[in-house]
């Protein structure tokens, strides 16, 4: 059995025009004597898996930002009112952080925000706390300087999503906010594909991704057009399973677990080829499992 050293680094692909819109978000915010109107709000939409929230935070980090987040299950609480304050609140904590020096750079990101804050099924009324946090969001589009008479710093505000239209269309309209789509070309989800699989070639993941869609077309669920690059990463998880417990077997249980916890790990690299990935990939997205997990994802309430 073959030992590699740990590795605690991993190459990340980040495209090019995502970073792009995340980056001059965060810029045009800081400009104070710019006369062109900077929406606060910048909204990235697109069907899920396809790495909005990745990126976004990965951009982040690079960049030095401090991020503040929220997720789309915080913005939905019981208690009236709760979601909107805790909004304003973690608004209010970012601006801190910068007048008080503990950061250069913060931004506020909010993830998966439809599934708080949108109308699903046959419902297409807002509940009480939902309009609240429209009303907070709206508020701090428009005052980003002045929160509960209090004055802030302007802090940058991040949402992500699958479906904007179900969202409240005034905080969404142009001047409020910025909206990206972002649904990756097969070049980009080829580069990104390449992360998830160093052990292939460019030009490999490249016809992974049409082989993949052009073979199964017909086969997966009606709204799902194109495999995310989710599933690139579920597929990498299923083939991790099947070596290592190959590993397992060759050489014991107690030896491999004893080698991990040294800091040493088995070398799976050589078993990762193209043949074996688009095969492997072929029965994993016909499996009953996969198809219903992705019927019940999000992707399947996408519209385009």
């Amino acid at each position: 059995m073959a030992l590699i050293k740990h590795k605690t680094e991993t190459e990340v692909f980040i495209s090019k025009r995502f970073q792009q819109v995340v980056s001059l978000h965060i810029l045009k915010n800081l400009l104070k004597g710019v006369e062109a109107q900077v929406p606060l709000l910048l909204g990235i939409h697109g069907p899920s898996g396809e790495g909005k929230t990745y990126q976004c935070e990965h951009i982040l980090k690079d960049m030095g930002v401090k991020r503040f987040l929220v997720s789309g299950g915080q913005l939905d609480n019981p208690v009236a009112g709760h979601p909107s304050a805790f909004i304003r609140y973690t608004y209010n904590r970012a601006s801190e952080s910068i007048r008080s020096g503990e950061a250069s750079l913060a931004v506020v990101l909010v993830n998966d925000v439809d599934t708080g804050l949108g109308t699903w099924g046959k419902s297409e009324k807002h509940t009480i706390n939902q309009i609240n946090v429209f009303g907070e969001l709206m508020h701090l589009v428009d005052y980003p300087t002045l929160v509960a008479g209090k004055e802030t710093s302007r802090i940058p505000i991040i949402i992500t999503g699958n479906d904007f239209t179900k969202l409240y269309n005034p905080l969404v309209r142009a001047g409020r906010m910025s909206a990206f789509e972002w649904i990756p070309t097969t070049e980009e989800k080829a580069e990104i594909i390449q992360s998830i699989f160093p052990e292939l070639t460019g030009d490999e993941c490249y016809k992974l991704v049409v082989e993949l869609n052009e073979q199964l077309m017909g086969e997966l669920p009606e709204q799902i057009k194109f495999l995310p690059v989710a599933f690139f990463s579920h597929l990498r998880a299923n083939l991790l399973d099947e070596d290592l417990w190959d590993e397992v077997e060759e050489g014991g249980l107690d030896k491999t677990v004893d080698s991990i916890l040294r800091g040493y790990e088995p070398d799976l690299s050589s078993k990762i080829y193209y043949e074996r990935v688009l095969e492997k990939g072929k029965e994993l997205a016909r499996s009953g499992k996969l198809i219903n997990h992705l019927q019940a994802s999000s992707l399947v309430n996408w519209r385009k």
